[in-house]
């Protein structure tokens, strides 16, 4: 990855080379490669510079990968220099050196790309040139995307409806810039207390940072999102009643992303939800990234006024969250993956105690899903956000859509129905992880029209802090979380001086 920085990264143009990718810090940001805006010629880019660096130019104890090429005779794949040739550099790839004992896994591959070529075979041109060409620009344009296919499984796909839906029943006013800056400000006070008691980043760590949730949180609140607005309290700096209204809204919030989304600075859903078939062992379904606790991801669908909207699951999809990195990572179920079943066709489990992974034989989660086929949209961000609805959501306020039909976005260049893992590795994540989950909050909690009611209730204190949670727990998660999201709650608002 570093010698992918310094010829085609972010590094090259600092030191005033050509660079195709000049904003990619590759040591920084590794994940880029498969789940960036330029994925799609970047995992080709990287395999393209991977041959180049380890087999073109590979020369060692006498044998030249280049003059092997020259000596391949045209026409004849079956002579057996082929054979000898697809060994070496397989173990060039694998071991460094073109001698090993397990180079094989390429000569039946060789003869598939072959007969595709067929009678062209003989007219490719076998003599390389001696020295690779320079990439001195970006390609014009991307290869065509492939196209999406809905899996047999529910649902069948996104309704056809172009129609924009009926306005949730946001009972929230345009809060002013003054009431934005205002509620900084406010915050700003405790700030010490308030980082440390909440943010596991800190200020200004790369995740869930209070730099980072403050300046989406002016972005959101002051109507960057299209008809959409993070509540802070409108009219707060002349009622002192709405200010606290304002502030209740923000701790209610972060007591559910440090609920449910940064616990431990994770950014990705964690496996967390365990079998015991012989009530001695934990099984940990690697099906659950389809969904856990009986949930189905991929079926958490828009209401009919608001389908249009959601993501059509692609079951070619290939995803994967961000693994643990710390030293006792090995110890926990391994991070979510999705992919097609022609490459998984089942899915085992994670055995707790042993921390092996077995995958002989299919092991299903509590929905019954023994695969993995369009099980992209597992919870990430601060609010983990999870679902084709929310993730066609995103895509439809804050996304490529919102551009692509004519409004304002704040990510005009991520469809989330396709890259939905940006929101956790990509260059946009330090915003994007708060951004996703304000987003989420305005749509399942701000809108629901007895909201302001309760926020009214709990400021005025004609119900306790633990009714108001549980009413927000309900909308959130059906209560499943309730007792640890009132203890944030009540760590927060203690932390605020509310």
């Amino acid at each position: 990855f570093g010698r992918l920085d310094h010829a085609v990264g972010k590094r090259a143009a600092m030191n005033g080379r050509p660079s195709l990718y000049p904003d990619t810090d590759f040591c920084a940001n590794p994940e880029a490669v498969c789940s960036s805006e330029d994925s799609d010629e970047l995992q080709w880019i990287v395999g393209m510079f991977h041959w180049i660096d380890a087999v073109q130019s590979y020369n060692e104890d006498g044998w030249s990968f280049m003059d092997k090429l020259k000596e391949l005779p045209a026409g004849d794949v079956a002579d057996i220099r082929f054979n000898k040739m697809l060994i070496a550099v397989d173990c060039i790839m694998k071991t460094g050196n073109h001698r090993c004992e397990v180079g094989i896994d390429s000569i039946d591959t060789l003869v598939e790309v072959l007969e595709v070529f067929g009678d062209k075979y003989e007219q490719v041109a076998l003599n390389a040139p001696t020295l690779s060409p320079t990439l001195t620009a970006r390609p014009s344009a991307s290869p065509t995307n492939f196209p999406t296919v809905t899996p047999t499984l529910e649902p069948t796909g996104s309704p056809t409806s172009s129609s924009a839906p009926t306005a949730s029943p946001n009972i929230f006013d345009y809060p002013s810039t003054e009431n934005i800056n205002a509620v900084v400000a406010d915050i700003q006070r405790n700030s010490q207390t308030f980082i440390s008691t909440v943010f596991p980043a800190g200020s200004t760590g790369e995740l869930f940072s209070f730099n980072g949730f403050a300046e989406v949180l002016f972005d959101i609140a002051s109507g960057s999102v299209e008809g959409k607005y993070f509540y802070v309290g409108h009219g707060r700096t002349t009622n002192r009643n709405l200010r606290k209204r304002g502030m209740v809204n923000i701790a209610a919030f972060l007591a559910h992303a440090k609920t449910n989304g940064f616990q431990n600075n994770n950014c990705d859903e964690r496996n967390v939800d365990f079998l015991m078939p012989d009530e001695t062992t934990r099984k940990y379904p690697l099906s659950n990234s389809c969904g856990q606790y009986g949930d189905s991801y991929q079926d958490e669908r828009c209401g009919v006024s608001e389908s249009f909207m959601e993501c059509a699951p692609d079951k070619n999809m290939l995803v994967s969250a961000v693994p643990g990195t710390d030293d006792t990572s090995y110890k926990n179920p391994p991070a979510f993956f999705c992919g097609p079943k022609a490459y998984f066709p089942f899915m085992g489990y994670f055995e707790a105690g042993t921390f092996a992974i077995i995958n002989d034989e299919p092991f299903s989660n509590r929905a019954g899903r023994t695969n993995i086929e369009s099980c992209c949209w597992w919870g990430r961000g601060s609010a983990q956000v999870k679902g084709v609805c929310m993730y066609g959501k995103l895509n439809y306020y804050i996304g490529a859509r919102a551009k692509e039909e004519g409004r304002k976005s704040m990510f005009p260049d991520i469809d989330f129905c396709k890259r939905p893992q940006e929101i956790c590795s990509g260059k946009h994540s330090t915003r994007l992880t708060w951004a996703s989950g304000m987003v989420n909050w305005i749509e399942n909690i701000q809108s629901n029209f007895d909201y302001g009611d309760y926020l009214d209730r709990i400021v005025s204190g004609e119900i306790e802090r633990a009714d108001f949670i549980s009413y927000v727990s309900d909308k959130l998660d059906g209560g499943r979380n309730k007792k640890e999201r009132l203890i944030n709650f009540n760590l927060i608002i203690e932390s605020l001086a509310i």
